[in-house]
């Protein structure tokens, strides 16, 4: 019994030590880099070079912006106020952190944003960038343990904030915070793994911090860069936004699946999203179906195929095809996969096709993720035409004539004289015609050159209301182009 007793007792100490070491990492961490910030703020001059996928020409196609501004730290608040030159136009953001509330000025904003609670919750790593004082100030107040992934190296931390896994890396030789890893979910790109990298430390009063932040996003497809400056302490933070009156963080809108089928003829049928303003094109061919564009998500991909099965019983879906790789045309490109329909895609999109086919989705798991499928391609060269020997549909590649993309792909039915595209012609529904833009003419250019007699455009978005038409005469088109 005594020696029961020695034993529990030496497990007790062993385990309390355990904890206590456990613990220990993060809490040096906290006392170099956060302690001194609960009575002191941080301010920090930066330069930023950032990266995005906005709607480029290619995929992959990065834009860059120049930023450059000031930072406010202390353990529980960050403020930021910044400019952003793109092109020959500067634009204006300040934002205001603290564990009550999130303001923001985004850029080009007059207002404060209407900040949502997932908002405010995800800037305790989203501040990170540019100084992790807040969050390793958040795993110290959750008493968050040492993971079994740690190193001889590195201390690692990990937990849940929001839905997106994060993981602090902390050197133990320097009781620094090094790297931070996060783990989230995207529609488009599935799961995808962001990498925050912190370097060259300096000390301010007792406060360390980093000179330069590298961040990776996207699986690391991109990379920004942040080099810090001007280091000072100060008492208090400026007032850089006023708090409104009433002020509340407003809840996310989620935008129920809202669909409409219109019958266009025997062939053809339009089906609407009006939850992502787009419209999709089933064509029903004597013994097979094609899908052209579905966008977004998954999600939508499996209502249209759901759509395309209640409009023709029992016949299988054989091709998918996109107009160009932006997500409102190919979003929901995986599940067409899993349904073992061939893809459609020009050579320079192939590459893209393939890593959205091949994308990890273990976050929110689709059908394609559950239940694996080849992904099955037929190259698109200068045209293709797709027919059951009655009925044709032709598929040409304009590429950069549409002055949008150089993927771009559109659909033109002989028997109707029909064209439908994704987002090129833009005519106002009142008033009189004005001039073409640069996307029309290179349309109308194309449709001459490749000798289509059309006269009917019908456009896959926008389905709302914005003042333009999306079922265009060609004849409408061709009066806007002799205006000089």
């Amino acid at each position: 019994m005594k020696l029961l007793k020695y034993v529990l007792l030496i497990s007790f100490v062993v385990s309390t030590f355990q904890i206590s070491a456990q613990q220990n990492y993060l809490q040096k961490c906290w006392n170099k880099q956060v302690k001194n910030l609960t009575k002191e703020v941080l301010v920090l001059s930066f330069q930023e070079d950032l990266n995005r996928l906005n709607h480029s020409f290619e995929p992959w196609q990065q834009t860059n912006y120049a930023v450059k501004g000031k930072v406010w730290c202390s353990a529980e608040q960050f403020l930021k106020e910044d400019t952003l030159v793109s092109g020959q136009r500067t634009y204006y953001s300040k934002s205001v952190f603290s564990k009550s509330e999130l303001l923001l000025l985004d850029y080009g904003d007059k207002d404060l944003f209407s900040v949502t609670k997932e908002m405010f919750v995800n800037q305790i790593f989203n501040s990170a960038r540019y100084n992790p004082a807040n969050l390793i100030n958040y795993f110290v107040e959750n008493s968050v343990t040492l993971s079994k992934e740690s190193t001889e190296n590195s201390a690692v931390y990990s937990t849940t904030i929001n839905k997106t896994e994060i993981r602090l890396f902390i050197d133990k030789s320097q009781d620094l915070l090094t790297k931070i890893t996060t783990l989230s979910y995207d529609d488009l790109f599935g799961d995808i793994i962001g990498t925050i990298r912190y370097s060259d430390f300096t000390v301010m009063g007792k406060i360390y911090f980093p000179k330069k932040i590298t961040i990776s996003k996207i699986n690391g497809k991109l990379e920004d860069k942040i080099t810090l400056s001007n280091a000072m302490l100060a008492q208090k933070t400026p007032t850089l936004l006023e708090k409104p009156a009433n002020y509340e963080h407003v809840k996310a809108i989620e935008k129920k699946p809202e669909i409409k089928t219109e019958r266009f003829n025997d062939n053809i049928h339009f089906v609407e999203l009006k939850h992502t303003d787009d419209k999709v094109m089933i064509v029903e061919f004597a013994d097979f179906l094609l899908v052209a564009e579905a966008p977004v998500n998954s999600s939508n991909g499996e209502l249209i195929i759901a759509e395309a099965r209640r409009i023709a019983p029992g016949k299988p879906l054989k091709y998918f095809v996109f107009g160009h790789y932006h997500p409102h045309y190919l979003g929901g490109i995986r599940p067409f996969i899993h349904k073992g329909a061939k893809i459609i895609t020009s050579k320079m999109d192939r590459a893209y096709v393939t890593y959205l086919a091949d994308a990890q989705h273990t976050l929110q798991p689709d059908s394609l993720q559950l239940e694996p499928a080849p992904l099955l391609i037929e190259e698109i060269r200068d045209s293709l035409s797709i027919t059951d020997g009655t009925y044709e549909m032709k598929i040409f590649f304009i590429g950069e004539k549409s002055q949008h993309t150089k993927d771009y792909l559109i659909y033109y039915f002989p028997k109707e004289k029909m064209l439908f595209e994704d987002d090129l012609v833009w005519r106002k529904k009142e008033g009189p015609v004005q001039k073409t833009n640069a996307r029309e003419v290179g349309l109308y250019n194309a449709v001459k050159e490749l000798g289509l007699d059309v006269e009917l455009i019908i456009q896959s978005w926008p389905v709302s209301d914005y003042g333009v038409k999306t079922v265009i005469p060609f004849q409408e088109l061709e009066e806007a182009m002799k205006i000089e």
